[in-house]
């Protein structure tokens, strides 16, 4: 499959084809099988060094593998179509945690085997997997979305999803027990990346998309406010995750609306501007005027009615 082919439907998968299985220009997916076993063993014994970064390889597992598969948890033998002599086996990808009903979603997680890997083949065969993936049964899963979960430090995983269009949906702090760069298993933050079947197939490093929102803390810049404490306007920016600009510290109002326009996921505008003068700067900056929360400047409030504000103004974009 082209790496940018355009937005659509997942692309069907030839008739003739038995169920999970997709074969590309230069790999084949298909179910794991006992024949898979000596193969296996030797790909992640030749890959063992690097897969521990970030893993637990077993080059002994698969029969527990094969003994796990059902309908919530699916493995992806990704196979050279020509194997150079070597163990053929590309790479695994396995789609677990899989949830039907008003959800039909999963994870997903994979390990690429040298002498193959950096070499495109493991690309073609996880843009062949999201195939089978979002098609429907029999032939596929049939499922809305998929979920990427990578330590922050795996850059080259990130960037192997990213090259298929996943998109940065958050942040899971202590989310699996792993190993890291530091050579010791611990609780490892991962960052989050996701795909739904109405986005495959997309174009490479698709944008993400933040949802932008924004509030205005008035009152805030005028003698005597913003020093002594910590402002509301601060607080809220704090709780939301977004940037504060304050006319305590930027002075131009032309200027205070630019910073908020260009920032793509928006921000709190510490200010004491009112009427005209607010609307306009807000719809300069992109945001529809009526629909941006107000609040009155205050200084260290509570920190549940932060929160309190702080949800109000994210549901105010919902």
């Amino acid at each position: 499959m082209s790496s940018d082919q355009p937005s659509g439907h997942p692309a069907e998968p030839a008739a003739h084809e038995a169920p999970f299985t997709a074969t590309g220009e230069r790999v084949e997916v298909r179910p794991p099988s006992a024949a898979d076993i000596e193969a296996y063993a030797a790909a992640v014994t030749l890959s063992e060094r690097r897969l521990s970064d970030f893993a637990v390889p077993d080059p002994h597992n698969l029969p527990v593998v094969l003994d796990n598969q059902s309908p919530t948890y699916r493995t992806f033998m990704v196979h050279a179509l020509d194997p150079e002599g070597s163990h053929g086996l590309v790479g695994r990808i396995n789609v677990a945690n899989v949830v039907g009903g008003a959800f039909r979603s999963a994870s997903i997680g994979y390990d690429s085997y040298d002498p193959y890997a950096g070499r495109g083949l493991f690309v073609e065969g996880l843009r062949l997997t999201l195939d089978l993936v979002f098609a429907d049964p029999p032939h596929g899963m049939g499922l809305h979305r998929v979920e990427a979960n990578i330590q922050p430090a795996n850059h080259r995983s990130a960037g192997l999803v990213r090259s298929v269009g996943f998109v940065h949906e958050g942040f899971s702090r202590h989310f699996l027990h792993l190993p890291g760069i530091d050579g010791r298993r611990d609780w490892r933050d991962h960052d989050r990346f996701a795909m739904l079947a109405s986005d495959w197939p997309c174009v490479p490093y698709r944008p993400h998309g933040h949802r932008r929102i924004a509030c205005v803390v008035r009152g805030a810049g005028s003698s005597g406010y913003g020093y002594g404490g910590t402002s509301l306007g601060a607080a809220v920016a704090a709780e939301l995750g977004i940037p504060l600009y304050s006319s305590t510290v930027v002075e131009s109002t032309a200027a205070l609306f630019e910073l908020l326009r260009s920032s793509p996921v928006g921000g709190v505008v510490e200010c004491r501007l009112t009427g005209p003068e607010l609307r306009m700067g807000l719809a300069r900056a992109g945001f529809e005027p009526s629909g941006v929360p107000v609040l009155d400047h205050a200084v260290d409030v509570p920190k549940r009615e932060v929160v309190q504000h702080a949800l109000a103004v994210r549901a105010a974009y919902a």
